[in-house]
């Protein structure tokens, strides 16, 4: 396949070659560069998120289990005693407490509201000044949830001493409420965006989000809907387009809130160096191809058409048009090739004339003397035909036979012209087919050829060999009645005149043999009547012309004669 292209072809196909494998490499390198950085994206967020989520989660667990030691206090303890009745004791011991949530309040980094209920003396110390709680029966009628609480904006968790009484918080000796404001958490958040490139916030199904303060609402609410009708895990991520921009989403559950830690970043942001690398990269293989087809446009014009213009003229040579000459306006080495090319097909063109000459001189010779070789030939079965006639006394088989015999020798030696229609040489054939029937009294024949092919020529005495072959080779040794049959038929140009007998019939092996003497030169072992027939009609009507040798359906042999239209003058 690739022997059979032109070098145009080739080279073309070599550019190809050598820019397709390098943007295969490339966009496969750049794929997996890609798909590291993601990974990587993927885990520094997940990361971020984990180390954001555990810091909030230690914060919340110290507040938790604040709320646990603080009832261990031995001011807290001798205060919600009973029998201690004193105003001034209880003042003290009041304002020792409070003093103490408030250095715990002033250590922490988050800053929360400690509220202590003692049920049995029905009292409340908090360290919120401004709104200092009463004591409510009603708010401890229920149990507390084993996890912190979202209400007004604030995360609130209730403990008691004991623990056991969390089911009934009223028979407690102590109830501790911790409560902070969601506000410290968007503080946290903000904290968070600042030193990272992500866009945290807090998401529960059921309450919202709580988001820093910069946060895109409109993002965080469509992210936020998503993930409601996710079935969430504990912690995963997953990859997500907003706004028609790609982002890798992280989240945590949180096990003190029951809230997601939720992280979002943008994958085209940090992927820009990446995207804009292969950007430069796929417009440098876009310029060099336009340059390579600049180079192949400008190989074709110069090189390709002056190429196949010399190619279809050596073809149009090749094939005998020796009239073909080449043009090349262009100044370069292919005119010079151009001018040679005219020269030699001008040369050779003069020579092909001149040997075309002598070539007709010597057909003209060859077919006079293939004519005279079949006169004798003919004439010499006639004599002997009269000769044994007249010893059989048999007179009207001689005048017949020295009837037609006159006829014959009027017909060739009228020597004007080579040609005979086949009208001409049917009249002929009768009457040699009459003069072969009185002297077998054996045989019979038809002759069914068309109107239309009576008029066609063909050279003188075609018919005659043939007929002449089928009554000695074939009818004669069979010993027996015998027909011939001659038929004509003439389709696309293409005439054939079949002469069949239902003689002895020859071998497979005789119609080869016959066919390869047919083509060779004459020798003294071969009979000159066909061969001369063959070799007339092929001069005078080109190779396609001749004698077809095959089985004849009478059971001996059939002989198609056939010639050209195109070739008849």
């Amino acid at each position: 396949m690739l022997a059979r292209m032109n070098v145009f072809t080739k080279m073309t196909l070599l550019i190809l070659l050598f820019l397709i494998p390098v943007l295969i490499l490339y966009t496969y390198s750049n794929r997996e560069s890609v798909a590291v950085i993601e990974n990587e994206i993927q885990s520094a967020t997940t990361n971020r998120l984990s180390t954001f989520a555990s810091s909030i989660e230690s914060n919340i667990y110290q507040l938790s289990l604040y709320g646990i030691s603080i009832g261990q206090d031995s001011s807290i303890q001798e205060f919600q005693l009973p029998d201690n009745r004193i105003p001034y004791e209880r003042v003290r011991l009041s304002g020792a407490i409070l003093e103490k949530m408030n250095l715990y309040n002033a250590a922490s980094k988050w800053h929360s509201t400690i509220t202590l209920y003692f049920p049995r003396i029905r009292q409340v110390i908090s360290t919120e000044y401004y709104d200092s709680p009463a004591y409510d029966e009603k708010e401890f009628s229920e149990p507390f949830p084993q996890t912190w609480v979202y209400k007004d904006n604030s995360f609130i968790w209730h403990t008691t001493e004991p623990t056991t009484e969390m089911s009934e918080p009223g028979k407690a000796r102590l109830i501790t409420k911790i409560s902070f404001p969601a506000n410290q958490l968007a503080a946290l958040l903000d904290q968070n965006k600042q030193n990272n490139r992500g866009d945290p916030f807090l998401f529960h199904a059921g309450l919202g989000v709580i988001s820093n303060s910069s946060a895109n609402t409109t993002l965080m609410t469509t992210l936020a809907d998503q993930l409601k009708s996710l079935p969430l895990q504990e912690e995963s991520g997953f990859r997500t387009k907003l706004d028609d921009t790609e982002y890798y989403v992280s989240y945590i559950r949180s096990k003190s809130l029951d809230w997601y830690y939720v992280d979002y970043v943008p994958m085209q942001q940090i992927l820009s160096p990446v995207t804009s690398s292969r950007n430069l990269f796929y417009m440098s293989i876009s310029v060099l191809l336009v340059m390579s087809i600049v180079v192949i446009f400008t190989l074709y014009r110069s090189v390709q058409l002056p190429l196949l213009q010399l190619v279809k003229g050596t073809r149009r040579l090749s094939d005998g048009d020796f009239s073909v000459r080449l043009d090349n306006p262009k100044h370069n080495e292919f005119s010079q090739l151009f001018i040679r090319f005219n020269i030699m097909a001008q040369r050779i063109q003069a020579l092909i004339e001149n040997v075309y000459e002598e070539r007709l001189r010597r057909r003209e010779a060859t077919l006079k003397q293939l004519q005279s070789q079949i006169n004798p030939h003919f004439l010499y079965n006639c004599l002997f035909y009269i000769k044994n006639m007249a010893r059989m006394k048999d007179e009207e088989a001689v005048v017949a036979m020295a009837l037609n015999l006159g006829e014959y020798y009027r017909y060739i030696t009228r020597s004007e012209k080579d040609l005979a229609t086949i009208s001409e040489e049917l009249k002929m054939a009768t009457n040699y087919l009459k003069i072969q029937a009185l002297r077998l009294e054996r045989m019979s024949f038809t002759i069914d050829v068309p109107c239309d092919i009576l008029d066609k020529t063909v050279p003188r005495l075609t018919l005659q060999p043939i007929i002449e072959n089928a009554i000695i080779h074939g009818l004669e040794p069979k010993g027996e009645h015998g027909e011939i049959r001659i038929r004509g038929v003439s389709e696309n140009g293409i005439n054939i005149i079949t002469v069949e007998d239902s003689g002895m019939g020859m071998t497979e092996e005789q119609f080869v043999k016959m066919r390869h003497d047919l083509v060779k030169p004459l020798d003294e072992h071969m009979g000159c009547g066909t061969w001369n027939v063959h070799q007339r009609l092929t001069f005078q009507f080109g190779d396609e012309s001749g004698l077809i040798f095959r089985h004849s359906p009478l059971g001996g042999v059939r002989v198609d004669i056939t010639w050209r239209d195109n070739m008849d003058k």
